[in-house]
């Protein structure tokens, strides 16, 4: 059984989830200083330092004293980036990842310019969410003008998937809890148009 999970995933996608868990003891899931070197800072990324465009991904912050917000991501990751590295290759993943990682962040990052006209200065947000549902997005869309993309895809993931979206907006307009709602949108309408273009792209 052991065997069978850990052969769900290749080494990129055991890589980006073993990063994401060093990150998440090294920066105390994103509670000390440490974490600032690595958090979305648009006037430091215009001054060189363009790490942080992809950076937020890999900060995971606890939910009450929990590591949920890690456990979530990181099986989502290892399912479905999993499955795409089978089917692709790890270079292939981690290029989506990359494009879908950038994309959500800066979706987040002036979403919240747009709602509230501004962004603090210390303003954080994080997570391999935005990520999740890009992948999400590009599997099933890739599926729909692919025939031939093999990658499974239950339809009560994507249902689930899509509830969870819509209970993030929900859970954020009462103030219980601050969800990256914009990553996650935009991670799913980056993710799906990387799932068209690709699919229309043969070589790809």
């Amino acid at each position: 059984m052991l065997q069978d999970f850990l052969a769900r995933a290749g080494w990129m996608t055991k890589l980006l989830v073993a990063i994401s868990i060093i990150v998440s003891v090294v920066t105390l899931s994103g509670t000390n200083g440490v974490t600032g070197y690595l958090a979305f800072d648009w006037e430091l990324i215009l001054q060189g330092q363009v790490h942080r465009l992809v950076t937020p991904i890999l900060l995971h912050f606890m939910v009450g004293s929990l590591p949920i917000h890690l456990i979530f991501n990181m099986m989502w990751l290892w399912e479905l980036g999993g499955a795409i590295e089978k089917e692709r290759s790890p270079w292939y993943l981690l290029g989506l990842v990359l494009i879908i990682g950038i994309a959500s962040n800066m979706g987040q990052y002036f979403g919240e310019y747009l709602v509230e006209g501004y962004v603090d200065p210390r303003y954080l947000f994080g997570g391999m969410s935005g990520v999740v549902f890009g992948l999400l997005g590009f599997i099933f869309m890739r599926r729909k003008f692919d025939p031939f993309f093999r990658v499974p895809l239950h339809p009560g993931i994507m249902q689930f998937m899509m509830i969870w979206l819509v209970l993030g907006f929900v859970l954020n307009s009462t103030g219980m809890i601050g969800i990256a709602n914009a990553a996650h949108l935009i991670g799913l309408v980056s993710g799906g148009a990387l799932g068209v273009i690709t699919a229309k792209i043969k070589a790809f």
